[in-house]
């Protein structure tokens, strides 16, 4: 039988593009490089991928890594909704520093007091362990009033969102931070240099099993 050439190498080509396909690794693994949530969370916007990070501002590894999510997080596709989730960490300064990071959202200062919490605890050494001292940093930063920031402190607003996220990491079992979850299904730790390529991929990753479009 002789080969046709008209017809066989279109063929040929097609198989070779199927059989690469079919070898080719993703380029990060469930398992190794990521993990599905213990209980996935129905989004409520099946449009919009959510991407929590879980951090605690005590913590060194989550100082080291917040550059990189600034960066990232002002690229943002418009279908990707990015939000900090603060973590105790079972500890007492935890839970002043979580409520810490509340009282500056319901006071709309988060962007001019979020890097100077940071480095006064991990550049300046202050362990900002006390709402007393929060409340002295956030006056200086942000130029709020004391009375202003103790009423927030005391606010049910402030303690709805500290329950809201001591539930969220309970369902996620979030046991370490930074600890990133995209889209209410998978996981990926902080603690490698890679983080922002595997968010993204895991983000087209979502977008694809949501038959989303990409922006």
């Amino acid at each position: 039988m002789r080969f046709s050439l008209k017809l066989g190498l279109p063929l040929l080509l097609g198989l070779f593009a199927a059989a690469c396909h079919a070898g080719a690794a993703p380029a990060f693994q469930l398992g190794k490089d990521y993990k599905r949530v213990p209980q996935v969370q129905t989004p409520d916007d099946p449009k919009k991928i959510a991407v929590e990070e879980f951090f605690c501002y005590c913590c060194p590894h989550c100082f080291h890594v917040d550059p990189m999510i600034e960066a990232w997080r002002k690229r943002l596709p418009a279908d990707v909704v990015f939000e900090r989730v603060p973590n105790t960490l079972g500890r007492p300064d935890g839970e002043v520093l979580a409520r810490a990071f509340y009282i500056a959202q319901t006071l709309n200062i988060s962007d001019k007091v979020h890097k100077p919490l940071f480095d006064a605890i991990h550049v300046q050494g202050f362990p900002m362990s006390s709402l007393d001292s929060v409340r002295d940093l956030y006056v200086a930063q942000a130029g709020i009033t004391p009375a202003a920031f103790d009423q927030a402190s005391s606010s049910f607003v402030v303690d709805t969102d500290l329950r809201r996220a001591d539930a969220l990491a309970q369902t996620y079992r979030i046991s370490s931070v930074p600890t990133l979850v995209v889209g209410g299904e998978y996981e990926v730790s902080g603690g490698r240099d890679d983080l922002i390529k595997v968010v993204d991929f895991l983000i087209d990753k979502v977008r694809e099993e949501r038959h989303l479009p990409k922006p």
